[in-house]
């Protein structure tokens, strides 16, 4: 879990229960799931490809609800892992019935998993709640994760409240950001950090224009004034998200 937190990673609310926070009560927090795996010696990505096409037409079959992703490093120091599972599902119900669905009915996919891939150091899972987020399962882009850490006195709900309020600053500005709050609510272990501010990208020229904003338009002034008063956050690391599936696909 160390090399999670030094990398930062995992999804958002916190142990109350699924979207019972007052954070917001007309926004849904959903779970997601996340495995940090380090290949087995002699294994690729390619073999790992082999095993997500079987997966896809698993998910198909039996958890239609289900969207997952893989993440490579780009711009990270000691991430603690080769490759990243990140999973998410609608709602709470959603994750229960697929995971007793996994256990059951996929042990012959988890056994090919587990001939390629080593996730047995890093298992978590979080809740999500949207800052900027698609209508649609975000798909192929890029992924950033900033570890954050509550100010003293403050609260969840205030950080959530200036994450949107800096989220629809930075959209105001041309932003083409997606971005998230993840909150870890198992498997962390004892993490210092409070939650997680996801921002994804469908393409690294968009990510270049927000970088442009942020440094040379403003953006870093509005978030002192923001986001600094209620939380510090890190600087963010870097992964490729490539999607294994979406929710939608069927």
């Amino acid at each position: 879990m160390k090399g999670l937190h030094a990398v930062l990673i995992a999804l958002f609310m916190v142990c109350a229960g699924w979207g019972q926070s007052a954070l917001a009560a007309d926004t849904k927090a959903r779970p997601v799931d996340f495995r940090g795996c380090n290949f087995l010696d002699g294994k690729t990505m390619a073999d790992l490809d082999k095993v997500t096409d079987k997966f896809r037409a698993y998910a198909n079959k039996n958890d239609t609800g289900y969207s997952a992703w893989i993440l490579t490093p780009e711009y990270a120091t000691n991430p603690g892992f080769d490759v990243a599972w990140m999973g998410a599902w609608p709602d709470g119900v959603a994750f229960g019935v697929s995971m007793e669905k996994w256990r059951s009915l996929g042990t012959g996919i988890a056994a090919e998993f587990a001939q390629v891939v080593d996730c047995s150091g890093m298992h978590v899972a979080a809740t999500s709640l949207p800052i900027n987020a698609p209508e649609a399962t975000p798909q192929d882009g890029i992924l950033l994760l900033y570890a954050c850490k509550l100010n003293q006195g403050k609260t969840l709900d205030e950080a959530y409240a200036a994450h949107l309020k800096f989220g629809q600053t930075m959209k105001a500005k041309g932003s083409l950001s997606n971005s998230w709050m993840f909150t870890p609510i198992a498997g962390a272990g004892d993490s210092e950090v409070d939650y997680y501010h996801a921002a994804a990208f469908y393409r690294y020229s968009d990510l270049g224009d927000t970088m442009e904003m942020f440094v040379n338009r403003g953006g870093a002034g509005e978030r002192v004034k923001i986001i600094d008063p209620v939380a510090s956050c890190q600087t963010p690391d870097v992964f490729n998200a490539l999607s294994v599936r979406a929710a939608e696909e069927v």
